[in-house]
Order: C-alpha cells, then structure tokens, then sequence
C-alpha cells in the first residue's frame, strides 16, 4: 500500500492538536541557560545525546510549566512584588517580598546586603547563615520582604562593630576602637536603617487589658522604634564598659548570634544559661 501524501488539512489537524506554549520572558531564559550550562559541566561523561535530550527536557518543562520554573532549583526567592497597601507595608516591610523557603534564599540575601558595612568578610558570612539557618523550615507560602532582611542584616553588622570595640578597649588598640565607634555612630543613616525607622522615637502609651473574668484594666507601656537603640549605644561605645554596650544590645537589639560577639558576651541573650 502506498503511503498517504501529507497535505495542508494534516499541517491544519496537527495545528489544531498542539498546546499552547507561552513565551518566556528573557530573565526565565537566562535562568534556564544558566542551569543547563550546569547540567552539561555535571552530566559532563555521558554521550552527547544523552545531554541533549536532558537539556531539551529542562527547557521543555520551564517553557510548558505554569510559572516557565518548573524545576525546583530554578525558584527564586524574588517574587517582584511589593506591598500592596499601607497595612501590608507595616506588616510586613518595604520592599520586594521574598519566599522564605527558596533554594536561592541565601544569594538574593548576599546580594541585597551588600552595601551593609562588617568589620570582616567572617562577620557577614556569619550573619547570612544564620538567616539562612533560621528559614531552613519555612514553607513555600512564607514570605518575608527585602526590607525586613536588610535591617536584621544591619542588627548583626551591629553586633560585630561592638564586639571589635569591645576587643579593642580590652587589647587598647586605639585604631580599632576608633573605627568601630564611628561605624556604630553612623549607623542611624546606614539606608537599610532609615528604610525601616527614619525617625526613632521612644514613647508612653496604653492599653485596654481583659482579664479571664472580663474585667478591663489599663496598662502603660513604652513603645520603642526598632533602631531606638542605636541612639543610647553610640554613646555607650564612648566608655569603656562593655557590660554597658552588652546590656543594650542584649535588650534592645533583639539577638546577637553569639558567633558575632565572643568578646561581648554580655550582648548574646542566651549568656546566662551558658
């Protein structure tokens, strides 16, 4: 039996048939040559068909898939929103919002917190895994915001000035020191500073507080900006007594890794118990 000729109804029928593809914006298409590049240095001892048919399957995936990142290592952490209202931006901070539990966490974190000045490239690698650490949990529908990451950077930079004042006062290396109290001063204009608390303020406030019996009682209570602190630690950082430095950045900081203060240990929270 002859074959039947391919005419232009076959071309219409399989036209008809084939799904839609989308086209990939160019920011997805770097990502994907990017991964292939890896896939080809990995897969590098297998034949060339072998290859070829991997990385026609990578691609086929992120083009087809519903986001074009079908593979899990090709998530990022960047989800190009921000916050949507003044309610979403108090909540949850300025910035590009970031999802917690993506494989490229860490280098959107390096990469947004570049400009946050350490005492030491130890210092920042430090601080990075410890976020990285704290996040390792987290699921695909937690987000936190790059404004929120650049200010818990800032915190840790802080923690690792104080602990070089701290050493300095105690070795009295008087250039250290110095660098260390400037670096601590000029914190409150850091941008990832002002982004958060441009104005730092301490004040009074209150509350209606119900009991279990109903009953309504007010509290008093002072309210502290989240940078407040830096204020009272710079002039801490002009004496000499690290209990001083230590007890305000145990208190008002929030946490100190105690990787980043070894000579400040009045500054890790967890002090007492050690």
């Amino acid at each position: 039996m002859n074959p039947t000729s391919w005419t232009d109804a076959h071309d219409r029928l399989l036209a008809d048939a084939a799904p839609p593809v989308p086209e990939s914006p160019g920011a997805e298409l770097e990502q994907i040559w990017t991964h292939t590049a890896r896939v080809i240095g990995d897969q590098g001892r297998r034949r060339r068909v072998g290859v070829r048919v991997g990385v026609a399957a990578i691609i086929g995936a992120a083009v087809l898939g519903s986001s074009g990142l079908a593979a899990a290592d090709l998530i990022t952490a960047r989800t190009g929103e921000g916050p949507v209202d003044a309610e979403d931006l108090r909540l949850g901070g300025p910035g590009e919002k970031l999802m917690l539990a993506a494989p490229d966490f860490g280098d959107v974190i390096a990469e947004e917190t570049v400009d946050i000045p350490f005492p030491s490239r130890e210092a920042r690698e430090i601080s990075l895994r410890d976020q990285v650490h704290d996040e390792r949990f987290a699921g695909t529908d937690e987000f936190t915001t790059t404004g929120n990451v650049r200010a818990w950077t800032a915190k840790m930079a802080l923690c690792s000035w104080s602990n070089q004042w701290a050493a300095a006062t105690r070795d009295n290396d008087q250039a250290a020191r110095a660098e260390a109290i400037d670096m601590i001063q000029a914190a409150p204009t850091w941008p990832a500073v002002t982004a958060i608390d441009p104005e730092p303020y301490s004040r009074m406030k209150t509350q209606k507080v119900a009991d279990e019996e109903g009953n309504v009682t007010t509290e008093h209570y002072r309210d502290e900006s989240l940078f407040f602190y830096l204020g009272p630690l710079g002039q801490a950082v002009e004496g000499r007594d690290p209990a001083a430095v230590g007890r305000i950045l145990a208190k008002d900081s929030g946490a100190c890794v105690a990787e980043l203060v070894p000579d400040l240990t009045q500054a890790d929270p967890l002090y007492p118990e050690r």
